[in-house]
């Protein structure tokens, strides 16, 4: 998930204070990635000289720290640092994924998917409805933290519900969204590719792919739209209501626009390009086709789950394509260029990122310090004597606070994945749930932290209805969601495991 630190100090004080003010002082990821370069290069010349080594459990051979301050490493470095970077999985997934975001984007078909939620006068049905649209608005990326909290708000103001009740519903459900959806999207594909190159340090044999964790999110995209839809009904309003907040500053002029006649065609026949496609991938399956299954092996083993990021593309684009056509935002195929174009643009920063961080990854794998401290890590982990479960719920603590001072969610996990995912592989915990962990833990903070800057957007919105709302008031009706969706999520979680269900297709919980 893409993230931007918030510029100006406020005046809070006490523990939110601590962490607005700690969280600011957090680098740049390109910073963080130099400098971890940089101890990565003088720790694997320390212990190469030493000759700090361990014995890998896997496979029993001998694994020794290599000095990469050597001028044949720093030859080797120097010459492949451009191939580093463009064989960076996430440079090769992210792109291609975003192709596609973009037609679906700016055609308007996501926006009219967000609208379509519509009006309805049950309080549950349209709490479940504005939830379920929230927790899988995520596949439309950072925009539906700006898109969709307004948006609801003027849906409740028609139906005489408090404003502040849908948006801080529709902010914290995209926020947990993060963590879970019914379809596979690009930050799937982002972090399954940090997840394949950290775990390969240890096995190199190991393949990731987007829906690696996708039936444990599947499963969880609808117990995270009850219980965000349980917190705004039997928490949030009833003190929004307690306290008479949100009643000031409704302009009765101001009504939710429902879509057109237009719009809701145009959206059909973007539903049935997904279901097109779709189609075309399971034709694709059949014997002799490009998707058959390999020669003692299944259509999982075969090539659709190793083309994920390209029929994510395909499905975008093709829907976003035939709703732009029907809608008129699309007039010809040329239309979709600068679309793409723009959202490229976007990626700029994501880039740079990828640089740095491949550099640093490049050079942590190399010297042999990940595995060395995996099995250090891991053997540790075991002498605990914890559950795989318990050791999971944990992660996902302890993802939710550091995710208060670092938001970008890639630069966060291609830091913790080369350390976290070869320790629990060592714990014999299954890459696919150290993911899932980390998806759950970044976005259960993602709604209360000061460094998002979208909880200024947010508290923008929340003005125009109540004057009197301020940064903590934000943060304090952000927290229920957080702290119950939090404590659900991880004993869903913890049961998941216990029963030995499989993350996804092909991963099981444990190696």
């Amino acid at each position: 998930m893409a993230k931007q630190e918030l510029t100006n100090e406020s005046g809070s004080k006490g523990f939110l204070g601590t962490i607005e003010r700690i969280g600011n002082k957090v680098p740049h990821p390109v910073y963080l990635f130099i400098w971890l370069w940089v101890i990565a290069m003088l720790a694997s010349w320390l212990f190469g000289t030493m000759g700090i080594s361990v014995i890998n459990p896997t496979n029993g051979e001998t694994v020794t720290v290599v000095n990469m301050m050597t001028s044949s490493a720093w030859a080797d470095f120097l010459h492949k640092m451009g191939n580093t970077w463009m064989t960076f999985a996430p440079m090769i997934t992210v792109p291609i994924c975003t192709l596609g975001m973009a037609v679906a984007t700016h055609s308007g078909m996501l926006n009219a998917l967000l609208k379509s939620a519509g009006a309805t006068k049950s309080e549950w049905k349209m709490a479940l409805v504005v939830a379920f649209i929230g927790v899988i608005a995520n596949l439309a990326g950072d925009a539906a933290f700006i898109v969709f909290p307004p948006l609801v708000a003027m849906l409740y103001v028609t139906t005489n519900r408090n404003p502040l009740d849908g948006m801080f519903l529709a902010y914290g459900s995209v926020a947990v969204g993060f963590g879970a959806n019914i379809l596979p999207g690009s930050a799937d594909a982002s972090l399954a590719a940090l997840t394949e190159a950290s775990a390969q340090t240890l096995d190199p044999s190991y393949v990731a792919n987007p829906v690696m964790g996708w039936y444990f999110m599947f499963a969880s995209t609808f117990v995270m739209t009850f219980v965000c839809a349980m917190v705004s009904l039997k928490f949030v309003e009833p003190r929004l209501r307690k306290e008479n907040l949100g009643t000031s500053g409704i302009k009765s002029d101001e009504e939710y626009i429902p879509l057109t006649a237009d719009e809701k065609k145009a959206l059909r026949y973007g539903l049935l390009g997904i279901v097109g496609v779709l189609a075309v991938c399971a034709i694709l399956c059949l014997p002799g086709l490009p998707f058959a299954a390999p020669e003692g092996g299944t259509v999982m083993t075969g090539y659709l789950f190793k083309c994920i990021p390209t029929i994510i593309c395909a499905l975008f684009f093709v829907s976003g394509y035939l709703y732009g056509k029907v809608a008129g935002t699309i007039k010809k195929f040329g239309d979709t260029i600068p679309m793409m174009q723009k959202e490229l643009g976007t990626l700029a920063s994501f880039f740079l990122i990828c640089f740095f961080a491949s550099q640093f990854i490049s050079i942590f794998g190399s010297s042999k310090m990940a595995t060395v401290i995996a099995v250090v890590c891991g053997e540790w982990l075991n002498g605990l004597g914890l559950p795989a479960p318990l050791l999971m719920g944990l992660f996902v603590v302890i993802v939710g606070f550091i995710n208060l001072f670092m938001g970008s969610a890639n630069g966060k996990w291609a830091l913790m994945a080369s350390i976290f995912v070869p320790m629990f592989m060592i714990a014999g915990i299954n890459p696919a749930v150290v993911q899932v962990a980390y998806r759950m833990g970044d976005g259960l903070t993602n709604n209360i932290t000061p460094c998002l800057a979208y909880l200024a957007i947010l508290l923008g919105y929340a003005q125009q209805y109540e004057p009197r709302a301020k940064t903590g008031t934000v943060i304090a009706y952000q927290l229920p969601y957080t702290l119950i969706c939090g404590v659900i999520w991880i004993v869903f979680l913890v049961a998941w495991m216990m029963i030995g269900l499989p993350m996804g297709p092909g991963y099981g919980s444990l190696l």
